[in-house]
């Protein structure tokens, strides 16, 4: 049987927000209140993740205010979680349970969704609330629950970019098809105009992101996610995952089929498919 516990860090945030503008702070005693009553964001582990934190929070601070009465009121959908997540585990194949912790934050406007390992046996979905629920970012990261149990992966930061661009393809289409009857764009965006710029890059984002596919690094997995990748844009293993899965598709492969390929073997398989998507 499947495992769901919930957390919140919404009422944390709330603290936060409350001392900081009651005590009308400087930009750095804002940062320091965040660090000591919060201090929870989307980033990477490190140095590099803290400048970015710092950067987020400066960049979502006027729009707090107004998004304030929603922050405090928010109420989460359980049932919601629990729906998706089974009907995601069907499409996939996966018989094994499930045991993860949601994680409920506020985040800096930027729909940042992650998944982390939380202990030996649980992953934690990290869920942001300040932009109101979406049931496509619902899906998506439940997809990548159910695909880390399938594929035999670790939730940790780094991992190979062949597992990236699998796991964002997976996940795009599986809320494309839970969630159905939207523009791609909605899917997959992180800002507007950025899937329209993609496909004008296709080709060389596929060439230029294909002899990265082995590596692990941290430096790497940054460059082809939250950096700028091989032609100057962010976010690439994304846009490649979708436009692989895709021609995948058209080739008959099933969702199960493609969530099944262990995380060992996904360099090398995906190697070999390259093709489908370079034709």
């Amino acid at each position: 049987m499947d495992q769901i516990e919930v957390k919140s860090f919404i009422p944390k945030f709330i603290t936060f927000y409350e001392k900081a503008t009651k005590q009308k702070c400087t930009k750095e005693e804002r940062w320091n209140l965040w660090k000591e009553h919060y201090n929870f964001a989307a980033i990477p582990p490190g140095p590099d993740g803290q400048t970015l934190a710092k950067e987020l929070l400066e960049h979502a601070w006027d729009q707090y205010e107004e998004r304030f009465d929603y922050i405090k009121n928010w109420e989460p959908e359980h049932q919601k979680v629990a729906d998706y997540l089974s009907e995601i585990k069907s499409l996939l194949g996966c018989e094994d349970p499930i045991k993860i912790v949601i994680i409920y934050f506020v985040g800096a406007f930027e729909n940042n969704a992650f998944v982390a390992p939380y202990d030996d046996e649980r992953l934690a979905l990290c869920l942001p609330i300040e932009n109101g629920n979406s049931d496509i970012t619902l899906c998506h990261e439940l997809t990548h629950v159910v695909h880390i149990k399938s594929a035999n992966m670790n939730a940790d930061w780094q991992r190979t970019i062949a597992s990236i661009i699998i796991q964002e393809g997976l996940a795009t289409h599986v809320s494309k098809k839970l969630v159905p009857g939207k523009e791609d764009r909605v899917y997959i965006e992180h800002e507007e105009g950025w899937l329209a710029s993609c496909r004008v890059k296709k080709s060389e984002m596929i060439h230029g992101i294909r002899p990265y596919l082995n590596d692990d690094s941290s430096e790497t997995v940054y460059k082809f996610t939250m950096g700028t990748g091989s032609t100057n844009t962010e976010r690439e293993a994304y846009y490649v995952g979708w436009e692989i899965v895709k021609a995948l598709f058209v080739e008959g492969y099933t969702f199960e089929e493609i969530a099944s390929v262990k995380v060992s073997e996904l360099p090398n398989w995906l190697h070999k498919i390259y093709p489908l998507v370079e034709a």
